[in-house]
């Protein structure tokens, strides 16, 4: 993390009326995900202390946080997301809950995090989108707030980020049109905004969402082909009439 001042911001953002409204719809979009996960580990990171996702049919479901916080749910590992506590190779579906956004190595936690899931294993990154009205607000803000003290990943910069860990991107979504205004009066006013623009899919939403799969190269060995050693052999010459009289 960048620190845990940032933590403690997002966790107190997350109670306001514009937070809880945001969480509503990212949780929305995380439970949609795992609707067709199957496996036995969720690991989630985000600022807040728990981030509960129920109904899906994964067995365990493990937090993932920098310190041991007070009220932190008994599944909670204290580890730093750049050196996870996990084999490689045994994480079903990795949750990255705006912890990118405040992360000081988001590159080294996104490998890090590769490195734990399994071949086919599923990748989701729920992140602040600069290219909004969000990121526009972010820019004439001070940064020791939420959300403005995260960084604002662009999801272009992120899908490269994905092809270098070995992630193949499935899909890109883009949720939260809402400008963000804390009174939820005159958020209503602007209803109209993500009515008329979440169905054309426009890349200025608050908030997008990205899938990716992790993909392990096979190798398929081949038959090596073997081919018969060729012998040179001189050319005959006849012999002559005085070797045969001999």
């Amino acid at each position: 993390m960048l620190d845990d001042q940032s933590r403690q911001f997002f966790q107190n953002w997350y109670k306001t009326d514009l937070g809880e409204s945001v969480l509503e719809q990212e949780r929305k979009e995380l439970v949609a995900e795992l609707d067709s996960a199957v496996g036995y580990y969720l690991v989630t990171q985000s600022p807040l202390k728990d981030l509960p996702l129920q109904n899906h049919r994964l067995r365990e479901s493990i937090i993932i946080a920098p310190v041991l916080e007070f009220g932190a749910p008994s599944h909670t590992v204290v580890a730093r997301a750049s050196e996870l506590p996990f084999e490689a190779d045994g994480v079903d579906v990795h949750i990255f809950h705006h912890t990118l956004d405040i992360s000081a190595t988001p590159h080294d936690d996104l490998r890090e995090a590769t490195r734990t899931l399994l071949p086919s294993g599923k990748l989701i990154i729920i992140g602040f989108n600069p290219w909004s009205l969000w990121g526009l607000c972010r820019l004439f803000r001070k940064k020791v707030k939420a959300p403005w003290c995260g960084q604002f990943i662009a999801h272009q910069r992120l899908e490269d980020w994905l092809k270098v860990a070995g992630l193949t991107l499935d899909t890109k979504r883009f949720i939260y049109y809402e400008p963000p205004l804390q009174s939820g009066k005159w958020r209503s006013r602007f209803n109209w905004i993500d009515k008329m623009l979440r169905p054309l899919k426009l890349p200025f939403s608050g908030v997008y969402v990205m899938t990716a799969t992790k993909q392990v190269r096979r190798f398929i060995p081949l038959k090596p082909r073997w081919s018969g050693a060729r012998v040179r052999v001189p050319p005959l010459s006849k012999p002559t009439v005085k070797e045969m009289k001999e």
